[in-house]
Formats: structure tokens, sequence, C-alpha cells
């Protein structure tokens, strides 16, 4: 929780700069300023706040990271405009979600099956391609320049250890109960 954040404020930026994650949850954010507060990372701080809404003024931030947060919003033209108002002119935006591929070609019946699965399993509203991201920053007509990327080649590595470290060490899992078993189960199938 908040792991981005900090990881952010501890490694990446500096001890003179700070940086806020923010969060709907406020056990989240509670968690994340306690897990900062015992890593020693004082330049890290969270705050409850609607990422369709935010309530920073205007060119904020110097930098704006969006880590896994954007397959959860349903409205992703908002989503972006709103990232896009709180940066200061000249700043960078990083977007790190879950993206589909573009179409056309129309989704096969097995994509969709496989989307609606992620929609219905992990209440994500819909996913939109990377492309389309990049498409919403120039609409803004605030980005000077934009670049997409596809990472899956450079993240599925990390996916499978996640899967696999349970497997290797199941004994935190088993203990855990049918609970447990079931989400870990549940993951395994967003992998591929």
């Amino acid at each position: 929780i908040g792991g981005a954040t900090r990881r952010l404020a501890s490694k990446c930026v500096g001890g003179d700069s700070r940086v806020t994650g923010i969060t709907l949850s406020q056990k989240q954010a509670d968690r994340a300023t306690a897990l900062a507060k015992a890593q020693g990372i004082p330049n890290a701080e969270f705050k409850v706040m609607d990422a369709l809404n935010m309530t920073f003024p205007d060119n904020s931030f110097d930098m704006v990271w969006a880590c896994e947060s954007g397959e959860h919003m349903p409205d992703k033209k908002k989503y972006v405009e709103e990232m896009v108002r709180v940066l200061k002119p000249g700043g960078k935006i990083v977007i790190a979600t879950w993206c589909q591929r573009e179409t056309p070609p129309e989704f096969t019946q097995k994509e969709k099956d496989n989307l609606q699965f992620l929609y219905e399993e992990w209440a994500h509203p819909y996913f939109i391609s990377y492309e389309e991201y990049e498409r919403l920053l120039k609409g803004t007509g605030a980005m000077e320049s934009t670049g997409a990327e596809d990472w899956v080649k450079n993240t599925i590595a990390s996916w499978r250890h996640s899967i696999w470290v349970g497997v290797w060490d199941p004994w935190p899992v088993v203990f855990a109960g049918p609970k447990v078993w079931y989400k870990t189960v549940r993951e395994i199938v967003t992998l591929e």
C-alpha cells in the first residue's frame, strides 16, 4: 500500500522533494503513512482524494505518476484531464495501467470473455488501449509531446514471479485458509 509513492520518495526524487499519493480509502492512506514512517520516508504523504476530482490547485506538481489506477477509473478522459490540470507546465506524466489492445480487428470471443472476467472479478469499469491514453493526453492541448509504449514484455516476468513466489513458498497461503486460497487462484488467471 503506497508502494509507488514510497519508492519515488525514497529512491527517485531525493529528500528535498515531496511525493503525495492519493487513494479513496482512509485505511489505505493510514497504512501507507505508517509504512512510510516505519521505513524512514518523511517526504511521502498520503491523502484521501478522488482522482477524478482532485482538490489540488492547478499546476501543483512537477510530475504525475499514475500507477495501476487508470483501470479503475470510470471516466478515462476526466482522469487524464485531472492529471494534466494539476501538472505544472513542462512537467511529466507517467501512466502505468492495465490496457486492452487497439481495435480493429475486433476482439475474439476468447478476448471478450477474458475482459469480461477482469471487469467482473476485479470491478474494473472498462479498459482502453495505451494508444488511446496517448490520444487523450494530446487531446488536452496541454501536452507538448507524448509517447506511449506497451510494457508487457518488461513486466510479465514480475507478474509471473509474484505467482511463483506463492507456489515456491505456499505456507503463508496454506495457513491463511480458503478465502485466501480462492484469491490466489483467482489471480493466476490475470497473468496472460
